[in-house]
């Protein structure tokens, strides 16, 4: 089943994907001078300056000018995650990968983390899984996430396996699916002992099973790793 239908439950057009576009082809004076590309320069500058709603005003003006870039909805749904409107958000990257036909793990990534923010958990989870299965395929396939940036004019571009896994886990938490929550904060951990919310997840799943001894011992380790948030959790219970 595709990703798309698979989390959103409709079928979008398959795509045939073109060949490699010839620089001589491309008239770069009428692009660079064209009414989106300018909006959608203005956003980009507007974003820069925290000017989230200009920024999102600018790409809708440059959406209207260019309704069948996929790029411009993910400029506009990263935009909209910075101004907490989260079901935009989702709805804009899922206008993203209804035109593009492709699927970039990031791009579900982001998805989840707006349905986290929503508690919207099964379908946040959704996202994760296919996200996780997706990165996981690129690995496999030997492709080399080296020369993508890790945000390209707010859009996020790249994920690192820890922080996915951590988020996932904290939806199992949420879900009470403890199992998986513990499966995946080890997960974390071992590819990147310093990354400190994986720590602090597998604490509070700790606290659930009343397991003080090892909440502290990881709310500690995440707080020694240089957390400082975690300090109040620590406070609290101990």
């Amino acid at each position: 089943m595709d990703n798309y239908q698979r989390l959103f439950n409709e079928i979008r057009p398959v795509k045939i994907k073109k060949g490699i576009i010839n620089p001589n082809e491309v008239d770069f004076n009428n692009l660079v001078n064209s009414e989106w590309m300018k909006n959608q320069f203005k956003g980009m500058d507007a974003y820069k300056q925290k000017n989230y709603n200009n920024a999102i005003s600018f790409i809708d003006k440059a959406i209207q000018e260019n309704p069948q870039n996929s790029f411009l909805y993910n400029l506009r749904a990263s935009y909209k995650e910075d101004l907490g409107d989260f079901n935009g958000a989702i709805e804009d990257f899922k206008k993203a990968l209804y035109i593009s036909g492709n699927d970039w793990y990031a791009t579900y990534n982001q998805i989840a983390i707006n349905y986290l923010n929503l508690k919207d958990f099964q379908n946040s989870l959704k996202a994760f899984d296919i996200a996780i299965e997706l990165k996981i395929n690129i690995q496999e396939e030997g492709n080399d996430e080296k020369v993508i940036p890790n945000n390209l004019y707010g859009v996020v571009m790249k994920i690192d396996y820890e922080r996915m896994y951590t988020n996932r886990a904290n939806v199992k938490l949420s879900l009470e699916d403890f199992g998986g929550c513990d499966e995946d904060c080890r997960k974390a951990i071992e590819i990147n002992p310093d990354y400190t919310n994986s720590y602090v997840i597998f604490g509070l799943l700790c606290l659930r099973f009343d397991q003080k001894d090892g909440a502290y011992k990881a709310f500690k380790t995440a707080e020694d790793l240089g957390n400082k948030m975690v300090t109040g959790l620590i406070n609290k219970f101990f």
